[in-house]
């Protein structure tokens, strides 16, 4: 089945259509101004993997995803280590 709302209906009843279209694998086209602006579908779980590979990283996950480059984390640090020690500027007390 599918169905057609216009922006404000699908502001006013967002809820009700996301339980249609997640239970009965509806179909619902959105209209602004008379014209068909998009379409919401089921998603799959390959549509949802895809969309969130695709979607930066920022905060905690960005520093998680940093540290997949590097097999080493320990020498890594102590690169890090050793550029803070060698920077006038960044001196830190009790990274031995």
């Amino acid at each position: 089945m599918s169905d057609s709302l216009n922006v404000a209906e699908l502001k006013r009843r967002f809820s009700e259509i996301l339980n249609r279209i997640e239970l009965r694998g509806e179909k619902i086209s959105i209209r602004r101004r008379g014209r068909t602006v998009a379409i919401i579908v089921p998603a799959t779980e390959e549509d949802a993997a895809s969309v969130a590979a695709q979607m930066p990283r920022r905060g905690l996950a960005a520093a998680a995803g940093a540290w997949e480059e590097h097999s080493d984390i320990e020498g890594f640090l102590a690169e890090i280590r050793a550029g803070r020690d060698a920077a006038a500027d960044r001196k830190v007390e009790g990274m031995e």
